[in-house]
C-alpha cells in the first residue's frame, strides 16, 4: 500500500468513535511520501509515525526520551518494559536512539478498517503505557 493512498483513505476516517488526522511529514528523494503522522482524536499528544516497506506498515509512537527517566531507575524501567510488552496488545515496546517507543507492524494488505482500528488501539496502548511507567519519569 502506498503511503499517499493510505493518507487519503485515513484522513478524517472515524474508527471506534475516534477521528483520525493524517499529515504527510517526510518525502523521499523521488517526491513520494515516506512518513505519515497520524493523530487519533483525544490522543493529540501521542502522534503515530507511519512508514511502509513493500510488505509492512510500521507504526511508531514516541513515549519519552531517556533524559526524562530518573537516572537511578533506568535499569528497573527497562526490566519493567520487557515484562510489560507481552501485555500490550498489537504493540511492542522498544528504544530508538535515546527515545522509548511503542510500535506495531501490519501487512500492507491489511484492510483499511483494520489499519484504523490498530491505530486507535496503539494510541490507547501508548497512553496506558505512559500511565503504567509514570513513576519512572522525572
Amino acid at each position: 500500500m502506498v503511503l499517499k493512498e493510505l493518507a487519503i483513505q485515513l484522513s478524517g476516517y472515524v474508527q471506534d468513535g475516534f477521528a483520525l488526522d493524517v499529515l504527510p511529514i517526510q518525502e523521499n528523494g523521488n517526491g513520494e511520501i515516506s512518513v505519515l503522522q497520524v493523530t487519533v482524536e483525544g490522543f493529540d499528544e501521542l502522534p503515530i509515525f507511519i512508514t511502509a516497506t513493500d510488505e509492512q506498515i510500521l507504526c511508531v509512537t514516541n513515549l519519552f526520551h531517556k533524559d526524562e527517566v530518573k537516572d537511578e531507575l533506568i535499569d528497573d524501567l527497562n526490566n519493567t518494559m520487557l515484562r510489560l510488552t507481552v501485555n500490550v496488545p498489537l504493540s511492542s515496546l522498544g528504544i530508538i536512539d535515546e527515545t522509548y517507543v511503542l510500535f506495531g507492524a501490519m501487512s500492507v494488505k491489511t484492510l483499511l478498517e483494520n489499519v484504523a482500528h490498530e491505530l486507535v488501539t496503539q494510541s490507547e496502548n501508548a497512553l496506558e503505557t505512559l500511565e503504567a511507567l509514570e513513576d519512572f519519569l522525572k
